[in-house]
């Protein structure tokens, strides 16, 4: 609103304070994301009622038969996976709170599980074009399909988790260590009774749905690359056809803050194009790149990394992709192979790790661990995140060098 008020009245009195007209202002907002993000919303929101990832949370318990180290490497590699094909926050509203639970049950800190599940959900969601915003946004400003984008990251994302679990072993070692060898059986029912399926044919139509959906999304470049909203919004207005779920409730799970705050920040960005601020910082990152790809992706890689651990992620990602756009015309080679966009994206989503306003997934965990009775300082999450951050984008850095 800000902007539009300086434009039509600031703009009244100098010329200069029209910053942007409404009209101009829907050119700036990406609505393949606000629709891409819309459809899984409520793909989610049905899915989520089946209580089916508290199930699978619960059978890795009972898979793991008294091995910590198994359970607690299963919980975080399913909060990367999940963070990869649904969305990072929904990923840790469905299973930080079980994690406390078994925390608590082994008698070690929730922090030894629920904070690597959080650095889990960043990196996991670099994953696909639907895991992360900075993904999204990045995806939806080159075009690109759900398989380009996911040959092209997944591999990359992946390493990181690997490389996540093993700084989690060493990192947690002693808290590991004094674990209770097996969770009580009174505490196991509790689990089990609060883990049960919901809604068993609801969940068997969001399985088909959602195999389709996801076949769809790979092969949707051969429908004249059909757009990857278009396809969310077809899955999930299939899945509403068949579960037939009460609307009303429907329209209220779909966090409408979320897609005005992202309709905000493509608009303020915007804004900033236009008054020139953004241009000139590209300038200035282009006079220090110069004509390296080295050095320019380094420069993305590193500045987005920590700018990212300082303001979330998610504007950060919008206001630097001019900027990107302006370094992949001018530093020669770089167009082809947009190292650049992949490194604002590895950059984005892994530096998100560095503090708790890093993200969005971060300050949502943070909440519920106080919500439980721990509450978390600044200082206490940048023990932990700063060295997964700078780990991953070391790794990231080297990938980017050797294939790009």
């Amino acid at each position: 609103m800000i902007v539009f008020l300086f434009t039509y009245i600031g703009g009244l009195f100098h010329s200069e304070l029209s910053l942007l007209t409404f009209e101009d202002a829907m050119i700036f907002v990406d609505w393949n994301v606000i629709f891409l993000i819309m459809g899984m919303m409520i793909f989610v929101a049905i899915l989520a009622e089946t209580n089916v990832f508290r199930w699978l949370a619960f059978r890795m318990i009972q898979a793991s038969r008294g091995r910590t180290w198994l359970l607690v490497a299963s919980l975080i590699t399913l909060t990367g996976v999940t963070s990869a094909f649904l969305n990072n926050v929904t990923a840790i509203l469905l299973l930080a709170p079980l994690s406390i639970e078994v925390a608590l049950a082994l008698n070690i800190h929730p922090f030894a599980i629920v904070i690597p599940e959080v650095l889990a959900s960043n990196i996991g969601g670099a994953i696909t074009i639907i895991g992360d915003p900075p993904s999204t946004i990045v995806g939806s400003h080159l075009n690109l399909s759900f398989s380009e984008y996911f040959v092209h990251m997944a591999p990359i994302a992946i390493l990181c988790l690997i490389a996540l679990l093993v700084a989690t072993r060493v990192m947690y070692r002693f808290e590991l260590a004094k674990a209770k060898k097996t969770i009580s059986p009174v505490l196991l029912d509790e689990l089990a009774s609060e883990s049960t399926i919901q809604d068993r044919p609801t969940l068997f139509k969001a399985l088909i749905v959602a195999t389709l959906t996801f076949v769809l999304f790979f092969l949707a470049e051969f429908f004249n690359r059909m757009p990857p909203s278009v396809v969310a919004l077809t899955g999930a207005t299939m899945l509403i056809i068949w579960v037939r779920p009460d609307m009303h409730r429907m329209i209220r799970e779909v966090d409408w803050t979320t897609l005005i705050f992202f309709i905000g920040i493509f608009i303020s960005v915007g804004a900033l194009e236009a008054s020139g601020a953004i241009g000139w910082v590209a300038r200035q990152l282009g006079q220090l790149a110069g004509e390296s790809i080295a050095r320019a992706t380094l420069l993305v890689t590193w500045i987005s990394g920590l700018a990212s651990g300082i303001v979330d992620n998610i504007p950060f990602t919008v206001a630097a992709l001019p900027v990107v756009d302006y370094l992949t015309e001018t530093v020669p080679g770089v167009l082809s192979s947009r190292v650049l966009y992949w490194a604002l994206i590895l950059g984005a989503d892994f530096g998100g790790n560095a503090t708790y306003l890093g993200s969005a997934t971060n300050i949502v965990a943070v909440g519920l661990l106080t919500q439980a009775g721990y509450r978390m300082s600044f200082g206490r999450f940048m023990r932990d995140g700063v060295p997964i951050t700078i780990l991953t984008l070391l790794i990231a850095t080297i990938w980017l060098m050797l294939r790009y």
